[in-house]
């Protein structure tokens, strides 16, 4: 297993370096895809003295998550490796948790040749959500991922009208539809940071919302429309998930009108067909 690691940056901070710092030295090459609408010189220069085999490679502005994603594995594959740590800029290693990761990987790669994805636990994971504990799960989310360059080539990359959100899951959704396998590391955690959610309470009980941007959640709304439409077994909990997702918004969150008129558009436009970066 010949491995690089690809990390999307956008706008990054200056932990961004540190964070690549901590897998560099694990992997043979890193590609960092900068989406960042103005590069921030300082940073940048920072990233690139993180290691010797840091590439950084400029999109030339917000190009989404997906076609980030998608230059990393043509680079990569372009560059002979077979396999792809997939990153986001706010998450690292510690300790020696990598190489154990990566020797699990080539591991389970080897034994079933239908794998095209290995995820691993991290520390964003709710300990108490099956989800998360399941080591055949339906879907894993890209950062801290290792994915199989040529079985992701093989089934399209990555979709990139969906520009952010979604992006991982339908990945994983598309994939086992085309008969491929998603495995989870369990025993391993990656740090992640899921951001400061807003705490709220109802009826006595304590509950979190996001926090999100109105643009945002039109992503999260439109995307979780298309997948469901597309893929049907996923319609029951994308249901509930915008369901709590609208209504934790109502009870929490500030600019409530506008999230919710923005909301709205997401679906609207996932039925329409309309997709891509929004332009407001």
């Amino acid at each position: 297993m010949k491995i690089a690691a690809c990390v999307v940056i956008y706008n990054p901070g200056e932990d961004a370096a540190d964070n690549i710092a901590t897998y560099a030295p694990h992997v043979d090459e890193v590609f960092v895809v900068d989406n960042s609408d103005v590069v921030n010189d300082k940073v940048s220069e920072r990233i690139r003295s993180a290691a010797d085999n840091v590439t950084v490679i400029p999109m030339g502005g917000n190009k989404g998550i997906a076609a980030a994603l998608n230059k990393g594995v043509n680079e990569a594959s372009k560059a002979g490796f077979t396999h792809l740590l997939t990153m986001d800029d706010d998450s690292y290693f510690t300790g020696d948790t990598l190489p154990r990761y990566i020797e699990r990987c080539s591991e389970i790669f080897s034994e079933d040749d239908k794998v095209i994805e290995v995820g691993i636990h991290n520390s964003g994971d709710h300990d108490d959500d099956k989800v998360v504990n399941d080591e055949t799960p339906d879907w894993v989310i890209t950062s801290g991922s290792v994915i199989d360059i040529g079985k992701t080539v093989a089934v399209g990359g990555f979709l990139e009208k969906l520009f952010i959100d979604e992006v991982d899951r339908e990945f994983c959704y598309r994939a086992s539809d085309k008969g491929y396998k998603i495995r989870r590391v369990l025993d391993l955690t990656m740090q992640h940071n899921l951001g400061a959610p807003i705490k709220g309470k109802i009826f006595g009980k304590s509950f979190e919302a996001m926090g999100h941007s109105k643009i945002r959640k039109y992503y999260i709304f439109r995307n979780c429309t298309y997948v469901m439409m597309n893929y049907p077994r996923t319609v029951k909990p994308y249901k509930h998930f915008l369901r709590a997702t609208f209504i934790k918004t109502i009870l929490a969150e500030d600019d409530k009108l506008n999230k919710i008129r923005y909301m709205r558009m997401g679906k609207r436009d996932a039925r329409r067909g309309k997709f891509g970066k929004l332009e407001v």
